[in-house]
């Protein structure tokens, strides 16, 4: 749950959807020239300690009459047994939805919408997050609810069933999209489908789960010492305490323990998975585990990753691949953090031109060898240094999103100078440094290549490129059919 930028997974209609937001925009933080010498000062949230133990980061903002709520609880899907994967998803989903002791989730819904507040909560890998926000004037009953969700979660069998139904549409309609299918493929076969970080949820994993496993999940991670709290808004500091304390009074302490979460092994060896579908494009996924939090090379990595694939027109994927051969419509990729301890994902992802698949793929591989084989420009560095700065500013227009990155940073162990710090570390970075960090975190050759598409349209069979195993999607569909 990195704040800054974890990625676990890309889906192209994302990031098409970003570039086409990024070209409308009157000027890319690329185009504003050279950055500045700033002497970045942001305004640190407060912190402070419930008497339960509740960990708080306030911060008052009183340009509009609104109050906002971001809490966090350390429990999620790390931490669900492998035959009822998917409990923590739907512990995120029924929380909210499936009310309380004395309140039904419609029932919930009815108040909020009287108010103009809203209460979500959603769970990721570690953990679940509980927001919320209202007009000033209405925040004593946003509290309340807010507090009675956490206090005293009913988790009613309707609202379970429904979202086990939606679940199931889900599962049933992510084969239909070529690259949400290589993205699947890709984490089961870096990681391992025996493994948190590569298995999947299917019906047979969440039609075992019942009513009982989300109430004894919830109550296994539920507990003020395990839930963090940021507020900001149009309030005081002791406004925002005396609210809080009261809110959560009757929440007592209590211990929480955590399954040990084996760390990820390398398992990309450069086999070739290749799964048919007919579709006019070569959909791919290629990459091999990455680099974990608070790496000494992430400010290296972070320039090196803008200079290849950052995603923009000047990276040099997306140049080389895209501007000069036409070969994709978007291209993004790069060495990315994982989580805590965990290596997260060095990873390439394009929908390539199905006849010159094999010529996109070759092309791929040879950038990450120039780079790692010869200095980038002077260009190059220039621009990716105020294309990054530049972008950075804008990352805290709102004190919402200042308190939710001190938050994440905070609870992640980076040090308290971390954000103060960051432009300063960019500008550092050498062509050295980033022709090192190439050579120490990407290998061409070891990459696992997950390849969805007719093989029949490409330019050149797939064994020109390696050793090919093939994937049935039609037998997997069929191994997950609801019984």
């Amino acid at each position: 749950m990195n704040g800054k930028k974890i990625i676990k997974g890309l889906l192209l209609g994302s990031f098409l959807a970003a570039l086409v937001l990024t070209a409308a925009a009157q000027k890319h933080p690329r185009e504003l020239g050279p950055a500045p010498e700033l002497n970045f000062k942001l305004t640190k949230p407060v912190m402070f300690t419930l008497s339960n133990g509740i960990q708080c980061f306030f911060m008052e903002d009183k340009e509009l009459p609104l109050i906002s709520l971001r809490g966090l609880i350390k429990g999620g899907s790390y931490y669900e047994p492998a035959d009822k994967t998917g409990l923590a998803s739907l512990v995120g989903q029924v929380l909210r939805t499936g009310g309380t002791k004395t309140r039904t989730g419609d029932q919930i819904n009815e108040e909020l919408e009287f108010i103009a507040a809203s209460v979500e909560s959603f769970t990721n890998n570690e953990y679940l997050t509980v927001s919320g926000s209202s007009l000033k004037k209405d925040f004593a009953k946003l509290i309340e609810i807010y507090a009675d969700i956490l206090l005293n979660p009913e988790f009613r069998q309707d609202k379970l069933d429904l979202a086990k139904n939606q679940t199931y549409e889900a599962m049933r309609r992510r084969w239909d999209q070529p690259m949400q299918v290589a993205m699947l493929l890709f984490n089961e076969k870096m990681y391992g489908a025996d493994t948190p970080f590569g298995r999947r949820s299917t019906p047979a994993s969440v039609k075992a789960i019942g009513r009982d496993d989300l109430i004894s999940f919830y109550r296994a991670y539920s507990a003020p010492n395990n839930f963090t709290l940021g507020i900001t808004g149009d309030l005081s500091l002791n406004e925002a305490k005396a609210a809080l304390e009261k809110a959560f009074r009757n929440w007592a302490k209590k211990k929480v323990t955590f399954a040990e979460v084996a760390s990820p092994v390398e398992k990309a060896d450069g086999t070739i998975y290749y799964a048919f579908k007919e579709t006019p494009q070569g959909n791919v996924f290629m990459g091999h585990l990455g680099i974990a939090q608070k790496s000494p090379d992430e400010y290296k990595v972070e320039v090196m990753n803008d200079i290849l694939g950052g995603g923009s027109f000047t990276a040099r994927l997306m140049k080389e691949l895209r501007s000069n051969r036409g070969l994709t419509y978007g291209i993004y990729g790069g060495v990315y953090e994982g989580t805590g301890k965990h290596r997260g994902v060095f990873q390439i992802g394009s929908q390539l031109k199905a006849a010159k698949f094999v010529e996109a793929v070759e092309t791929i591989k040879s950038l990450i060898k120039d780079i790692q084989t010869n200095p980038v420009t002077d260009e190059e560095m220039t621009t990716s240094r105020n294309s990054l700065i530049n972008s950075f500013v804008f990352r805290f227009e709102q004190k919402s999103q200042i308190l939710a990155q001190y938050m994440s940073l905070k609870m992640d162990g980076y040090p308290d100078n971390y954000l103060e710090t960051y432009i300063d570390n960019i500008r550092k970075v050498t062509k050295a440094d980033i022709q090192a960090a190439a050579r120490q975190y990407m290998n061409p050759e070891k990459m696992i290549l997950i390849v969805v598409g007719n093989e029949k349209l490409f330019d050149k069979p797939l064994s020109s490129l390696g050793q090919v195993a093939t994937i049935d999607i039609k037998a997997l569909q069929e191994a997950e059919k609801i019984q």
